[in-house]
């Protein structure tokens, strides 16, 4: 009997049929925001900005000063968002999951 590779596919259709779906909605459902005067950013769990809010005093900022801060609250939602998938995770698989942060 010959063992052929599993294509991505493949693997793919077995991990779904393994992962609980609620545990993907609940992945997918997050996101994080962090604010800074009237600049708030939203990310989704990979980091994605899925949001951004400028306000009227943001948009008197220089170019690369809001830049900046755009920056540095996507880092900080991003952190947050994982954080929160790793507490999604901790509960499924009943152990705490490092996430090497620093």
């Amino acid at each position: 009997m010959t063992h052929e590779p599993q294509t991505i596919e493949d693997m793919l259709a077995a991990d779904e049929e393994r992962e609980p779906l609620d545990v993907r909605a609940a992945l997918d459902a997050i996101t994080r925001s962090a604010r800074e005067g009237d600049v708030v950013v939203t990310v989704d769990l990979h980091g994605k900005l899925v949001g951004l809010e400028l306000g009227p005093r943001a948009m008197a900022l220089r170019p690369a000063a809001l830049a900046s801060r755009v920056h540095r609250l996507v880092d900080e939602a991003a952190e947050a968002a994982l954080a929160a998938g790793a507490e999604v995770l901790a509960a499924v698989l009943d152990e705490p999951v490092g996430l090497g942060l620093s």
